[in-house]
C-alpha cells in the first residue's frame, strides 16, 4: 500500500513552467493537491486562466506569462512568484518545444543538415537555455531557505540519440548533463536537483500537427505522484538522479517505488568505465 502525498507540500511554493498544458498541467494540479501554492508559467495566458479556475487551485494560484529563453523574463517571474507567494521552494522545468521550429509544418523530423538554423537554435534556447535561466534565478531564492527542489523534465535516452530529432534530443541531453553537475554544485545546501521523465512518448499536444504518433502513448497523469514525492521532504538528500514515472509502482510505499525507478542522471557509468580502462577521465 502506498503512503499518501496528501498535504505533503503544505506551506511550500512551487513554480511550474509549461503549466498550461500536458505534463506541466498534471504536475501543477498534483502539487496544488498536496498543499503547495502554485506559480504557473506559460506563454499561453488563456490556458493559465483556465487552469487557475480549477477548484484545487483556489486561493493559491498565480498565473505568470513569460519567455523562458529570455533572462529578464525568467528573473522577473521568479521574483514575482517569491514576492507574492512568500518565497520559492520548488521549480519544475517542464516548458519546452518539439522539433517544430526546425522542421517544415507536419514533418516532425529533420536531418540536422536540413533543419532550419534559426529554429534549431530556438529549440536549444528554450529547452536548455530556459532550464538554466529558470534554475539559476530560482536557486538564489531557495538558498535563502536552505531547502529547495529543482525537477527537470527531460526525455528517454533513446530519443536523445535518434536521427532526425537531434535538435530536440541533444537539447534534452544537455539538461541531463547539467542536472548532474548542478546537483554537485548544490551539495550540502539543502537544495536538490533531479530529473523526472515519463518513460516514453506521452499523450500530449507535443507532437507537431500532422506528424505520425506512436501506436502506444503514456498517460501524462503518470507524472503526478512521482513529482509530488520528488518535491516533498521525503526526498531530502536525493540529488543528481533521474526517475522514470511510467514504472512507478503504486502498490509499494513511495520510498520503495522511488528507489525502483531511480538511476544516476547523465552517463556516470560510461565515464567511470572509460576512466578505469584507460586511466584518464573523458
Amino acid at each position: 500500500m502506498t503512503d499518501s502525498n496528501q498535504k505533503s507540500l503544505e506551506g511550500r511554493v512551487a513554480l511550474v513552467t509549461g503549466a498550461a498544458s500536458g505534463m506541466g498541467r498534471v504536475m501543477a494540479r498534483a502539487l496544488a493537491g498536496a498543499g503547495a501554492k502554485i506559480a504557473a508559467l506559460d506563454v499561453n495566458r488563456a490556458g493559465l486562466d483556465a487552469l487557475g479556475s480549477e477548484p484545487v487551485f483556489a486561493g493559491k494560484f498565480l498565473a505568470l506569462t513569460g519567455d523562458v529563453s529570455n533572462a529578464a523574463d525568467c528573473q522577473r517571474v521568479v521574483q514575482e512568484a517569491a514576492g507574492k507567494l512568500g518565497g520559492l521552494d520548488i521549480l519544475i522545468n517542464c516548458a519546452g518545444v518539439n522539433m517544430g521550429p526546425a522542421t517544415p509544418p507536419g514533418q516532425g523530423r529533420a536531418k540536422f543538415y536540413e533543419a532550419s538554423p534559426e529554429g534549431t537554435l530556438k529549440i536549444f534556447a528554450i529547452n536548455m537555455g530556459g532550464v538554466f535561466l529558470m534554475s539559476r534565478f530560482a536557486t538564489v531564492e531557495m538558498l535563502k531557505k536552505n531547502w529547495g527542489r529543482i525537477v527537470n523534465i527531460t526525455t528517454s535516452y533513446d530519443t536523445m540519440l535518434t536521427g532526425g530529432l537531434t535538435a530536440y534530443g541533444s537539447s534534452k541531453a544537455a539538461v541531463e548533463a547539467s542536472t548532474s553537475g548542478w546537483a554537485k554544485d548544490l551539495a550540502g545546501t539543502g537544495v536538490t536537483c533531479n530529473i523526472l521523465v515519463p518513460g516514453g512518448p506521452t499523450d500530449t499536444a507535443f507532437f507537431p500537427a500532422g506528424a505520425p504518433k506512436p501506436p502506444v502513448l503514456i498517460d501524462p497523469q503518470v507524472m503526478a505522484i512521482p513529482a509530488v514525492w520528488l518535491c516533498s521532504p521525503a526526498s531530502d538528500g536525493i540529488s543528481g538522479n533521474r526517475f522514470v514515472a511510467r514504472d512507478w509502482d503504486t502498490t509499494l510505499s513511495q520510498a520503495e517505488a522511488a528507489e525502483r525507478v531511480r538511476a544516476p542522471a547523465a552517463w556516470p557509468t560510461l565515464a567511470e568505465g572509460a576512466q578505469a580502462k584507460r586511466g584518464v577521465a573523458i
